[in-house]
């Protein structure tokens, strides 16, 4: 056999030309096809030599000029098919795009991501992604979990990272305001600068510490206790220095359009009033790196109170040309000790007049009975709660958190299989849920590998011995969409029309946590749930459902133009007219169960709403209900003419009469332009029941 191999290619060895891979024009060999498909598929050389015998006769009959090397590994796979080796084919495929779609995400883009501007970083970011969606579902996953996202039981967020790099964390600011700050976790590739000895150079550290993380993941980035940590830096500056330093951040955040294909930082920061009573003892790190015992944190509660009113003045004023900072998103934590502080109601005015003019803060309920006197809270709704070894890091400088991979499980299809049998339903929610477990740990080995082969350089970086990036430490986060589309299909009404419902949603999601918790016991790691934001799965799930249940299928919005979603997580219809504090009721009860984040909207219909009021109603929210996180939401109309931004969806400028207009609004648990949402999100938009607060 190898000897007539070898004759007869000699024979034909000019025969054809090949444009390459490489990008270069090769004469035809048949022996790179055997070569190749031994090294890429493990096929014995017998099998292969006969495959590239075969392909050498195909392509011979089509008396082609020049053949590309794409085409030949398509020939290839056909006869790997043939006999019936779809392993050695799944190992062998080409990953890609066909050119038609390339051309679509360079002309035009596509709306999964509304953080996405269409530019040349996020045109190379939308190939790559598709080539690395394609990757993890060939390669990474094995047939029945990539089936399993591909038919919507799941959905495997950032699937385009999954084999590169870990999903969001939140960082401790101390460790890097002692120890400096290498971007690129080595100094080797870039400059090492050490312990900021000024205000401005810790503002700098902060921002560029966000930056640099956010290459090595996939997700958000925060700092907690931002205010506080950087308080000491701000130790005998006037308040405008300190108001400019706070600017500085937000622009700079707001401004390094660098991230992931064309973005800014997806970064939070969490904003208290003062110092807190567990950061009062803390030895504070001063300029230079230093750390004296004698000098506590708890000794700059002044510095703490300005820089975090700096901050939030900065937030009101907005850009410019008066459009809102949409990042860093930030956080304000309501504690009970903060009621008693001289100047908080005059402070937290200041931050609903925020609130009035763009909706840009969120709000931390720490006064909630099961949340502890601190939480991790970043992305669009991560909120997680420190365990025993995060408060010894908290004590240590160096509390640092986060979430592996967000997997999310379909519910509304759990309801469409069961066909109304409460049994085989909470069979079937438990078996998407090994299936999400399946992926998260397959996640795990794949990030221990990254972090082994140093592609994972900020991640594995030394904290006193060990890395910076914990895979054990962080969290498995399994989310949930579709409540109300579940129970709808389930029991015939959804969350809000009884308390039958409501209560055996509770007991769905309550059977979630029990798994979790289960596997938490098992495993020694951290099983949460989560309310998923959905922003592309709500609407890819309901069109999946659609085609494949039809008739049974429950979604919201357009179904004959295909915009069409499910209702995000445990959450009421938005929709629906129910008086908000019902609303709250109903969907607050679910906060206490998902230990891995949620996130509840108040959705503002007046344009102009009197701060006053909103503070009162936030006080009402974090004293009567169940909530843990939440976000007003107001709409915006941004005029790109005369610059005028008017609160509401408006066709047209109300300033100046111009068409050319932009909306802006949060699509889930960030805002964004609405030119940007997929056509899901754009209908869920117009379904939103807004409160009128007047």
């Amino acid at each position: 056999m190898p000897e007539t191999f070898d004759t007869e290619y000699d024979h034909n060895k000019e025969f054809l030309t090949v444009r390459t891979s490489r990008n270069m024009l090769e004469s035809f060999d048949r022996r790179k096809i055997v070569q190749s498909l031994i090294k890429e598929t493990g096929i014995s050389k017998e099998i292969a030599e006969e495959i590239a015998l075969e392909v050498e006769e195909t392509i011979k009959k089509l008396k082609l000029k020049f053949i590309s090397a794409p085409l030949i590994r398509e020939i290839v796979n056909v006869k790997l098919l043939e006999r019936r080796l779809e392993d050695a084919r799944r190992d062998y495929t080409r990953l890609g795009l066909p050119v038609y779609d390339a051309t679509q995400i360079i002309e035009k883009g596509v709306r999964e991501n509304a953080n996405l501007q269409h530019n040349p970083e996020t045109i190379h970011k939308l190939v790559a992604d598709w080539v690395m969606k394609e990757y993890a579902l060939l390669k990474a996953l094995p047939l029945h979990l990539a089936d399993a996202h591909m038919r919507g039981e799941i959905h495997i967020h950032d699937l385009e990272y999954f084999v590169t790099r870990p999903y969001c964390f939140q960082h401790d600011l101390r460790w890097f305001l002692k120890n400096g700050l290498k971007v690129d976790g080595t100094g080797e590739n870039t400059a090492v600068a050490g312990p900021a000895k000024n205000a401005e150079v810790a503002i700098l550290h902060a921002a560029k510490a966000l930056a640099a993380a956010q290459t090595n993941f996939a997700g958000g980035q925060g700092l907690d206790f931002f205010n506080v940590w950087l308080a000491p830096y701000m130790a005998g500056k006037t308040y405008k220095e300190i108001k400019q330093l706070a600017q500085m951040f937000i622009y700079e955040l707001s401004q390094m359009y660098v991230a992931r294909g064309g973005q800014v930082v997806f970064s939070d920061i969490d904003i208290e009033y003062g110092v807190p009573k567990i950061c009062q003892d803390l030895p504070a790190v001063l300029p230079g790196g230093v750390v004296k015992d004698s000098i506590t944190y708890g000794d700059f509660e002044e510095e703490a109170i300005m820089f975090a009113r700096a901050l939030t003045e900065v937030y009101l004023e907005g850009d410019y040309v008066g459009k809102p900072f949409f990042f860093p998103k930030p956080n304000y934590k309501l504690r009970r000790e903060c009621f008693k502080k001289e100047g908080f109601d005059e402070f937290m005015i200041l931050v609903h007049k925020v609130v009035a003019k763009y909706g840009s803060p969120y709000f931390l309920n720490l006064l909630a009975g099961y949340l502890p006197d601190n939480v991790f809270a970043q992305c669009c709704r991560l909120v997680l709660s420190p365990d025993n070894t995060d408060w010894e890091d908290f004590k240590n400088g160096c509390m640092r958190t986060g979430s592996l991979q967000v997997v999310t499980i379909n519910l509304p299809r759990i309801a469409y299989e069961s066909n109304g049998n409460d049994e085989k339903l909470f069979e079937l929610l438990e078996e998407r849920m090994k299936l999400a477990r399946e992926v998260i740990e397959i996640k795990r080995d794949i990030i221990l590998k990254r972090m082994k082969q140093g592609s994972l350089p900020f991640l594995t970086q030394d904290v006193n011995g060990e890395p910076y990036y914990r895979v054990d430490k962080v969290v498995r986060s399994i989310g949930f969409v579709g409540l109300n589309e579940m129970l709808k299909a389930h029991t015939g009404e959804e969350l809000h029309e009884s308390k039958d419902a409501w209560r055996f949603g509770l007991e769905v999601i309550k059977r979630m946590m029990d798994i979790a918790m289960e596997w938490s016991e098992e495993t020694g790691q951290r099983w949460v749930i989560t309310q998923t934001p959905a922003e592309s799965a709500s609407h890819r799930l309901a069109l999946l459902d659609l085609k494949e249940f039809n008739g049974k299928a429950v979604v919201q919005g357009d179904v004959k133009t295909g915009a069409v979603y499910y209702t995000n997580s445990s959450h009421v219809r938005v929709s629906a007219d129910v008086p908000l504090f019902e609303r709250l009721r109903i969907e607050g009860a679910f906060h206490p169960l998902c230990n891995g984040g949620m996130m509840a909207h108040v959705w503002i219909g007046e344009s102009s709403p009197n701060p006053e009021l909103l503070w009162e109603l936030t006080k009402k929210i974090a004293t009567k209900t169940l909530i843990g996180y939440w976000a007003y939401t107001k709409d915006m109309t941004f005029c790109r003419d005369c610059k005028n931004l008017s609160g509401g969806i408006k066709k047209s400028c109300p300033n100046c009469g111009s068409s050319n207009v932009e909306w802006y609004s949060r699509v889930t648990g960030y805002y964004q332009r609405v030119s940007g949402w997929n056509d899901g999100k754009r209908k869920e938009l117009f379904d939103r029941k807004r409160v009128n607060l007047g």
